[in-house]
């Protein structure tokens, strides 16, 4: 009963799960049609996806590591939200997780050598079905400053980040300098 723009936000955190988990299940998610919704389909890939995280939140209930693999693309991507709603212009939660993903699969690329070939499929799936997120290198302090301040970040020196050394592995508490960051951000135009 969801449109397009909500069943779009809701596949960003299928894509998340697909990338913290394997090979197989982020090729599946990448082969899925967005413009024609397979439902039968679509309901197996949701269940795979709520069987990894509950896996993940099983092995790790408090999260004290590894269901730190879960925030992956919500640094930047809860900043992006936030943004947003100051700009009175709102996206979606799924889709600033989605943009905020191609930040942190750079991120991985330039700090753990994710593969190349891996993050050009994300940031081209997400430039097609996301498109590109509003804002301008005069906009790049105020979303350091509100990933300082987000919810799951311990403290104001530095940033923490879930990233992926290649897909299904997970490096919890990576930090990151304010010029990566930024050049992060770069990559979203």
């Amino acid at each position: 009963t969801l449109d397009a723009r909500n069943i779009r936000s809701g596949f960003a955190e299928m894509i998340k799960h697909a990338l913290i988990s394997s090979k197989q299940d982020w090729d599946d998610v990448l082969n899925f049609d967005l413009e024609q919704i397979d439902f039968k389909r679509l309901k197996i890939l949701l269940q795979k996806n709520i069987d990894i995280k509950e896996h993940i939140v099983y092995l790790d209930p408090t999260e004290k590591g590894l269901r730190k693999a879960l925030n992956f693309g919500h640094t930047f991507g809860h900043a992006f939200e936030s943004l947003s709603y100051k700009k009175k212009k709102p996206v979606l939660h799924g889709y600033a997780v989605a943009w905020g993903m191609i930040c942190e699969l750079y991120l991985s690329f330039i700090k753990l050598g994710f593969p190349k070939d891996e993050f050009l499929k994300l940031k081209y799936f997400i430039d097609e079905h996301y498109g590109k997120f509003d804002c301008a290198c005069t906009d790049y302090k105020e979303i350091i400053e509100l990933m300082k301040h987000d919810k799951k970040n311990s403290s104001e020196d530095s940033i923490n980040f879930t990233l992926l050394s290649d897909i299904g592995e997970i490096r919890i508490n990576q930090t990151a300098s304010i010029r990566e960051i930024e050049e992060c951000i770069d990559i979203l135009f």
